[in-house]
């Protein structure tokens, strides 16, 4: 959403904080490449706004690509570790060292295999193209806190329900960040096909190991399910060895159910923030060409059980404000709002603006008692109206980092009876759409029905706890093909489009629903 590199293509990420200064390590696809080339660098002061350093390590020439890792700090040496397909067949983990982040040496001599005492090491033994041996993520990698050294690593078990079923959290222990041995695997097989970039935290006592996976078998391992699933779960464990297992709730910290784009949310990963933890993403295609995501908080939302949260951070992607001050003027009595509705009696104020055909919903804006609060009262059916009070503001973007056409919205919406309401926005008219009847958060589009005034054609959803005459305060972040929101600031929905929003306005919409909207203000990213 806020950054990608110009003439690269972004992949796996992994940041380190050095100095006041974030580094944002990735692999990447070269122009005109095929598959992984190596790891390039951006560099940051806020993790919101990137300067592109641009290439720092090569795959090897014999490789056929280069994976995912992390950095890990001892003394005043940072050593990186990657993995290669280095002859094809056989991957292995390789390391590099520096002294400043930005200058690499290879390490050529030291390369990690599975220790088959543990896991499979032979690629006939794999169901996959090889056996899987790396991303190898270690335990509070930038703290220096000495030896033992412990990471987790995606490796193949040797005890499988079957050879489709023999994806494992492995472990590995090391006194010196380079030569590390093998432990025995951290979950059982069969509970995931596979772990990607696994990073592990500490809350209230509990163990945590976040990974990334994928499945186009997504009902065969997420019960949640019908189809594909993909994104970044977790276990969760007593102790730092294990055993990890499902937690209680939703394993799916953020990700996408029953979509082919599997990888839209994809690759998180944590970094310490003071007390706290911060999580990142990247939002993935299928052509391996990312964006990064806005940081999160990362929390215990309750005991064994992980949830994402507004970062204060964020702030600062404020730009120009588009909101205007004015509020809509409409109607207060039913019986001249009815008549506006359908006889075209009144004229409508300015700045609200039917769509419907066959409108069904009263609205008015009450200036006098409650600045700000445009209200809704269903009459049995559906109704859209665009809300012009936000300018259109930039249409094209200079560069493929410059934000401003990005967008963020907030508002309170409050539900008294019915079924629900929500807020579009852009050409494309995106919904959020808070259905308390059926106790979800929908995304969709908004078009004229057949004897319909207005239908909400729904891409995705989410259950979500709601209730009547509960104000819910909701922020909403458009930028590209990207769209997130955030729900009493905890973290709701995150949605990869087909095409990129165009920033021209927002709408409310209501379906046979009583309520009200309340102090709508939009912002130009910067």
């Amino acid at each position: 959403m806020i950054y990608r590199p110009a003439h690269e293509r972004l992949w796996d990420s992994w940041l380190v904080p050095h100095n006041g200064v974030y580094y944002l390590f990735y692999i990447r696809v070269s122009e005109h490449g095929t598959r992984w080339d190596g790891i390039s660098l951006a560099r940051s002061e806020d993790l919101l706004h990137w300067q592109e350093y641009g290439p720092v390590l090569e795959k090897h020439p014999d490789a056929v690509w280069l994976g995912t890792g992390m950095v890990q700090r001892i003394g005043k040496r940072f050593i990186l570790n990657f993995s290669e397909e280095r002859p094809a067949g056989t991957l292995y983990i390789c390391f590099a060292e520096s002294e400043d982040l930005l200058n690499w040496t290879r390490r050529d001599t030291i390369c990690l295999q599975p220790d088959p005492a543990y896991y499979i090491a032979d690629p006939q033994d794999s169901c996959e193209e090889l056996p899987r041996w790396d991303s190898l993520g270690i335990v509070d990698a930038l703290e220096d806190q000495g030896p033992p050294y412990i990471g987790f690593v995606t490796a193949h078990g040797l005890d499988r329900p079957n050879p489709a079923q023999c994806g494992v959290l492995g472990m590995l222990t090391s006194d010196d960040g380079l030569d590390w041995r093998a432990l025995p695997p951290a979950t059982e097989a069969g509970l995931y096909p596979n772990y990607e970039v696994p990073e592990h935290l500490t809350l209230n006592g509990r163990h945590y190991v976040i990974f990334s996976t994928v499945s186009l078998h997504g009902a065969r391992y997420d019960a949640r399910s019908l189809d594909y699933s993909g994104g970044t779960y977790y276990v969760v464990g007593d102790d730092l060895q294990g055993p990890y297992r499902t937690p209680p709730g939703d394993p799916l910290l953020l990700g996408i159910r029953n979509h082919r784009n599997v990888v839209m949310a994809y690759v998180g990963r944590v970094i310490r923030w003071q007390d706290e933890y911060l999580f990142y993403h990247i939002w993935g295609d299928h052509g391996s060409n990312g964006r990064i995501g806005i940081p999160k908080l990362l929390r215990e939302a309750a005991p064994w059980e992980l949830g994402l949260y507004y970062w204060e951070g964020c702030e600062a992607l404020k730009g120009e404000p588009l909101h205007s001050e004015e509020t809509a003027e409409q109607p207060h009595d039913e019986k001249t709002a009815k008549s506006f509705h359908s006889e075209g009696t009144a004229e409508p104020p300015a700045s609200l603006r039917i769509v419907g055909k066959m409108p069904s919903v009263v609205w008015s804006g009450v200036s006098s008692s409650a600045p700000g609060t445009i209200r809704f009262s269903g009459l049995g059916g559906v109704d859209a109206i665009a809300w012009t009070g936000a300018r259109a503001g930039v249409q094209s973007a200079e560069t493929v980092n410059d934000l401003r056409n990005g967008r963020i919205i907030e508002y309170s919406l409050t539900v008294e009876s019915g079924t629900g309401a929500g807020l579009w926005f852009g050409e494309q008219r995106w919904c959020l759409f808070v259905n308390v009847r059926a106790q979800r958060l929908e995304l969709g589009t908004l078009r004229e029905g057949w004897m319909a005034s207005q239908v909400l054609d729904i891409d995705t959803w989410r259950e979500w706890e709601l209730g009547y005459s509960k104000a819910l305060a909701i922020r909403l972040f458009v930028r590209n093909e990207c769209i997130e929101a955030f729900v009493d600031d905890k973290h709701a929905l995150c949605y990869r489009i087909e095409e990129d929003v165009i920033p021209s306005g927002n709408g409310l919409f209501a379906e046979d629903a009583v309520g009200s909207f309340e102090n709508i203000r939009t912002w130009q990213m910067q």
